[in-house]
């Protein structure tokens, strides 16, 4: 029991992996609904924090479209689902902070993902 309590993360902190600032806008389709354009805040090898006008439910699938700029100055063009794990209303960003877990993602955006967040 106390090896979990070890491993826990700072209180407040979900994300267990490095992530990197990322001001992009992202295309972003849930079910049944227009796709709209929202605001990056920052990527890990595992998801991404996105700016939002509604608070979405935790659990709720969607796809993400979004370019990004690796650090020789490539751009690798990012499709890919992923299910909001957390949402947060943020009055210093005006919406709700939402936090995403990739799903499915390839290899070689798991690769793209590393070099950018490393860069």
């Amino acid at each position: 029991m106390s090896s979990i309590l070890a491993s826990s993360p700072p209180e407040g902190e979900r994300r267990q992996v490095e992530r990197k600032p990322l001001r992009v806008r992202v295309r972003m389709a849930l079910a049944g609904k227009p796709e709209a354009e929202v605001r990056a805040v920052d990527v890990s090898t595992g998801g991404m924090s996105l700016v939002v006008d509604l608070n979405l439910a935790t659990g709720t699938p969607c796809n993400l479209a979004f370019t990004l700029q690796l650090p020789d100055s490539s751009l690798h063009k990012v499709q890919v689902g992923a299910v909001i794990v957390h949402s947060t209303y943020c009055g210093l960003r005006s919406g709700f902070v939402i936090g995403l877990q990739f799903k499915g993602a390839s290899e070689s955006l798991k690769a793209a993902l590393l070099r950018y967040v490393k860069g």
